[in-house]
Parts: structure tokens; sequence; C-alpha cells
């Protein structure tokens, strides 16, 4: 039976109340029934106390897995099936043989309901955990429950047994706490408080053991079982805990949620080192936010070409904890661990925002790096070599001039420097002021770039501007930078509408509060997963302009306007209007 959809509402973040309980009540009915019925051949004879407690058992069980069918999302025959055995038990309880294979058969349920999913490692501590409550549980069933001449068979030795089972559940309990990290300082709530009451448990059956060792054996099981019950309770409970978030790593930027109020804010800091810092918000999150490292509340801002909202904070080194205060005089946490290393100056920069972005997309493809550069930092062997297609294109296109606006990082001085000396090369004039006939190339960063493309917008409405188009360098495709006019072109080595930049997009969406794409981002992302995009450069329209229409595997309806999560030009359209360009 699937317990997979247990997991959704206990005010604990995926965990359902409901979900807990029914399957604490299976499982713990299911081990004592089964219990009872695999130990059965090792007593003279049942009594009306171990039937009944074998039908209390069996029943609780059954009605728990009856319920699961309308209340959770399982798997109906096997929840019936579950069902069936259980009250069939009881039953089969004056002949050994027969309940000792029942017995048997609902063990194995438990174990496979119980680890279904789980790694292998898993799967054997829990095989271990489930075999020793229902021997235990089972032989205290029949000492409660029988009179002394009916207890054992000849060949049974209780002790040795009771010793090997207290090690067995001491050894996976010591098991279960390194899969799940020891000494970590992320075990400190719900799921340590649960780590804690297992290893305690298992410790107390070792001692009720020790304690008890001369004396009457089957008086073990009946003090120990109160200790092997509350462990496997807990081992029950144990899958419907929300496993802790991932412990911050110096250097590696930061992705975390922030419960403030009623909300569950993500959180992006990079580039998580000593010194400035940049925080980010998603959109959807709302602009009524401040953030506060320590020297006082920071307020978050949206930046022109970019999306949600920023602050730059100034982050100590080493643990630390970042405020996140929302409305209502509501704030969440953040933990933070900066390390002792050097800042990164680039990444709080004007082109900061992108440089989050390609940190955003590696933690999103489950890459956890430090980040040690920024796109801007320098211009990329491909981006040079699609810029001078452009110019190729834009020659082509009959253009008369060109203007390049850029501003100061690396990247964008280089790649001025690229586009004048192609444009040179093919006996364009290049310059860097406004011209009605001359194309327009932008080589900032996203910020600039939508700055100057408002000042264009604004301008185009009064008098001819650029009438050869509006060109952005390849890492400007963002949605906020082109939705600052009404067309754009630009030279990719990637079809936006394939399947892979969607996937991208809509992982970055669900993760970050609908974060919209980028050129960047996406490269990152491709290069954690072993890919890269190399096709030869096409140039792309981007136009304000609901007319896109694609389908896609699994996704309801077809690629219009801003209906699927994921697009890199949502309420528009991005087209090639070129076929594969050389330099």
């Amino acid at each position: 039976m699937d317990m997979s959809g247990m997991h959704a509402g206990t005010g604990v973040t995926g965990v359902d109340a409901a979900g807990l309980v029914l399957r604490v009540l299976l499982l713990g009915g299911t081990v004592v029934a089964a219990g009872l019925g695999l130990l059965r051949p090792a007593v003279r004879g049942t009594g009306r106390a171990t039937t009944w407690t074998a039908w209390a058992a069996a029943g609780v069980g059954a009605v728990a897995a009856l319920l699961s069918i309308p209340l959770l999302d399982i798997n109906v025959p096997v929840a019936v099936v579950h069902a069936v055995l259980l009250l069939a038990l009881p039953v089969a309880l004056r002949a050994p043989t027969p309940a000792a294979y029942l017995g048997f058969a609902l063990t194995a349920l438990v174990v496979v309901e119980s680890a279904l999913g789980h790694s292998p490692a898993e799967f054997l501590v829990t095989t271990l955990v489930t075999a020793t409550a229902v021997t235990w549980l089972g032989l205290a069933g029949f000492a409660l429950t029988l009179p002394a001449e009916r207890r054992p068979e000849g060949g049974l030795r209780l002790r040795p047994l009771a010793i090997v089972l207290a090690v067995v559940l001491l050894a996976a309990a010591a098991a279960q706490l390194l899969l799940t990290g020891i000494a970590d300082r992320r075990l400190l709530g719900a799921l340590g408080a649960v780590l804690l009451l297992i290893t305690a448990s298992a410790i107390a059956a070792g001692i009720v053991v020790v304690l008890l060792r001369r004396g009457d054996p089957w008086r073990t099981y009946r003090i120990g079982a109160v200790a092997v019950a509350a462990a496997f309770v807990a081992w029950t409970v144990l899958p419907g805990i929300p496993a802790p978030g991932e412990l911050p790593l110096p250097g590696v930027p930061r992705l975390a949620h922030a419960a403030v109020g009623d909300q569950d804010v993500p959180v992006l800091v990079t580039p998580h080192r000593p010194g400035k810092n940049l925080v980010h918000l998603p959109e959807s999150a709302g602009d009524e936010f401040t953030v506060d490292a320590g020297g006082g509340p920071v307020r978050a801002v949206a930046r022109p070409g970019t999306s949600g909202i920023w602050a730059e904070v100034d982050l100590p080194a080493g643990r630390g904890e970042l405020e996140v205060h929302g409305p209502g005089a509501t704030t969440g946490d953040v933990e933070v661990d900066t390390g002792s290393g050097p800042g990164l100056p680039a990444a709080t920069s004007g082109d900061g925002p992108e440089c989050a972005s390609t940190a955003l997309a590696a933690l999103v493809a489950g890459q956890r790096v430090p980040l040690d550069g920024c796109p801007a930092d320098s211009l990329s062997e491909q981006d040079a070599a699609a810029l001078r297609t452009l110019v190729g294109y834009v020659q082509r296109n009959g253009a008369p001039g060109i203007t390049v606006l850029g501003d100061d990082s690396p990247r964008s001085r280089a790649a001025a420097d690229v586009v004048r000396d192609a444009a040179r090369q093919a006996r364009i004039p290049v310059g860097d002021r406004p011209a009605p006939d001359n194309a327009l190339i932008l080589v900032g960063s996203w910020t600039d770039a939508a700055r100057r493309l408002d000042t264009v917008a604004a301008t185009q409405h009064t008098a001819p501007t650029y009438a050869y188009g509006v060109h952005l360098a390849p890492w400007l495709l963002h949605s906020p930078v082109t939705t600052g006019i009404a067309s754009s072109a630009v030279p990719l080595r990637f079809d936006p509408r394939e399947y892979r930049s969607l996937e991208y997009g809509m992982a970055l969406s669900t993760s970050f509060g609908g974060e919209p794409p980028s050129v960047a981002g996406f490269h990152t992302w491709l290069a954690a997963r072993g890919q890269r995009a190399h096709d030869p450069v096409v140039i792309y329209a981007s136009a304000q302009v609901d007319a896109m229409q694609m389908d896609m595997p699994g996704m309801r309806g077809g690629m219009h306007g801003s209906e699927p999560a994921g697009q890199w030009v949502p309420h528009g359209t991005v087209v090639a209007v070129s076929g594969p360009l050389a330099p």
C-alpha cells in the first residue's frame, strides 16, 4: 500500500495528521496481529484473552486499511487484501501452521509498506525493526494472555532470543541515526525528536533484558513491550516527518524557504560569503518585505530588468540567521553560514541578478557548488561569435549604421569592442549615439538594458528611432528585459521553444515562485546535467504578441501566452527570423 500520500497538513509542512494516525493504527495493529500468528507454534494453545487481543489488533488494522481507501490516495486492491488477511488471522489462530503463514504474510506487508521506495540500506533497517517488533510484541501478547503452563513449547529459548532482539533493535536505531545524519544540528526539530524516541526506546529494551536476565523470561517481554511499541510507533511516524532542509555551505549560494506568517517564501542568498550579499525573493511573494542580517532592516525592492525583489545586505563571517520581515509584522528566519573566505563583489554589482540566476539554476538542478565568478566577469567566445554573427545579419539587412550601448562591466566592454571590430570589417559606421536609421545593439547588464529600452520605447512614440531594429546580446533574453519594448532580436545557440528550454523554465518557476528563465541560467542548468547548447547561431525575434503555440507532454493546453509556466516570453512570443548563420 502506497503511504506516500500521507504527508500534507499537521502544522508541519508536508505532514498529514489523518494520514499519520491511519498509518500508526494500520501498521501497529498489523504488527501485533502478525506477532501472535507468527509465534503461534511456540505456545501450547490459545485462550479467550489471546483471541480477543488478536481480534482487537486485527480489527484496528483492518478498519484503518479500509478507511484509507476513501481518505487517502492508496492502492485499493492491496488495502482490501491487507484487511482480509488481518481479519483471517484471529480465525486461524487455533491452528498453528495457518496462523504462522498468515503472520509471516502480514509481517512482509508491513516491511513493504514501511520501506517501499527507500534505499536498500533503509529497507534493511526497516526489515530488522519490523521483525524485532513482531517477535517481541507477539511473545508479549502471549505472556499477557496465557497462563504459564500454556506458554512455551520446549525448544524456544526466550532469554537468548530477547538478547538478540534487543541488540538488533539497538543496531537498527544506530543505523537509522547514521543514515539520517548523526550529530546534525538539523535534527533539533520534529525529526530529531522522533529519532531520539527510537534510540531511547531501543536502549530501554536493552536495559530491560539486562536487568531481568534472571528470573521469568516472559516478564522481560511484558515489560520491554512498552519500549518496543514506542520504538515501532516512532518508526511508523518517521516517514511522515519532512526531512530537514540542507545545511548551508559557505560560499555556496543559499536557497531556502522562510515561513513568514502563513506564507512559505523562497529566499535566495548570493554569493553567500562574508560581506555584501544579494537576497532575492520571487515576484509571487509580494513586495512588502525587509531583510535584516543584524545591521538593521533593508527594504527589498524591484530592480529594472529583473523579477521579484532584491535587498543588498552585509553578512558577517560564519554562522548566523537572516530575518525576513513580511506584511503585518510577520517574520521568518533563514540560517546562513558564510564561512571565512573572501567576498565576491561581482555578485552584488549591476550584473548581480544575472549572477544570482546562474546560482539558482545550479541549485534547481541539484548542484551545490561554490559561486566563484559571474557571467559578466568576461565575454565567452561563444557570445563573441554570436555578436559577430549578429553584426553580419544586420549588414545583410541593409542597416546603414550601428549604435552599440553597454556599461562598465568587463563583459560589456569586451562585447562592445567585438561589435565595433565586426562593424568596421563590414564597413558599417558604428557609434554610441541614437540615430533614426541605425540598428541598436545592447551589450550591457539586465538593468542597463532595461533602462535603455524604456528610453527607446518612449522615443519611438514621438519620432522614428532605430529603423533597423533593436538587437540584444545573447544574455539579455530575459523577459523583464524584453518586455520593455514591443520587439527585439537576439542571437542564440538554442531554441527557447524546444523541450529542454521549457523544461528548465518550468523547473525554475516551480522551485522559485514563478522566476523567469535566463540564458546564463539555462547554460548552467544544462552543464549540471552534463549537457550543453551548441547549435549554430540563429536570430530569434521576441515580441509582445500572444501568439506562441506549442504542445508539450504532460502539459494541459497549448503554449498560448502565459498559460503554462516556464515560457521565455510570457504574454508574448519568440520565433526564429533567420536560419543557422555563420559569423
